[in-house]
């Protein structure tokens, strides 16, 4: 499985799920610094930039499936992480790879089975206002993924907290469900790599939290 977002809280606890699963995991990142020595040779690195195409292209066609961990709430200035995924989806398709873990937003739109309610509408107006940017990026991100012939999850949170957590105590959708406003990083980790294997979400995109 490879990781792109790996030296982010939620990424390197994806890696660690995937190590702790049994699965070959491999990261794709633009500084190995920046990642758990703990790790050692259990995860293999791959190094390099998002804006990379032949470089994101040979790390996806190793894999067996793809987690895109890349957060645009991060202030990450000239990280192309729209661009990033673009390369990531176009190399997916070229080669064969289907099965593809994001992460989003219920801030921005996108599951037709969903009523948002007035926190969810609150945080919507917040994100376009406050931070334009991300909105941008979280939707294009988005739209790369779900606008692409794949066998897509999308994992939503409105905000993460740091720690492995206590289990996801909601799944589903805003207006639907008892949805909150948290999910701690571990159970959000936790949650996407189960989705490698569990096809009752593909082409849909949960809302979770503690």
């Amino acid at each position: 499985m490879t990781v792109f977002g790996a030296d982010n809280d939620i990424g390197r606890r994806v890696v660690e799920e995937l190590i702790w699963r049994g699965y070959a995991a491999q990261v794709f990142v633009s500084d190995p610094g920046a990642l758990p020595v703990a790790w050692g040779s259990r995860v293999q690195v791959v190094t390099g930039q998002l804006t990379d195409r032949v470089g994101v292209a040979a790390a996806v066609a190793r894999a067996d499936a793809v987690v895109n961990a890349l957060d645009p709430r991060l202030d990450r200035p000239g990280a192309h992480l729209v661009e990033g995924t673009a390369h990531l989806v176009a190399a997916m398709q070229e080669h064969g790879v289907h099965r593809y873990i994001g992460l989003g937003s219920p801030a921005v739109g996108l599951c037709p089975k969903e009523r948002p309610t007035p926190v969810l509408k609150a945080h919507r107006v917040l994100l376009r206002a406050l931070h334009p940017r991300v909105h941008r990026q979280m939707r294009q991100l988005m739209a790369t993924a779900t606008g692409a012939e794949l066998d897509w999850t999308i994992v939503r949170f409105l905000r993460h907290t740091t720690g492995r957590g206590h289990g996801l105590k909601y799944v589903g959708y805003f207006g639907h469900d008892a949805i909150g406003c948290r999910a701690a990083a571990g159970d959000i980790a936790a949650f996407a790599v189960t989705q490698l294997l569990d096809a009752r979400h593909v082409t849909d995109a949960p809302a979770v939290s503690n």
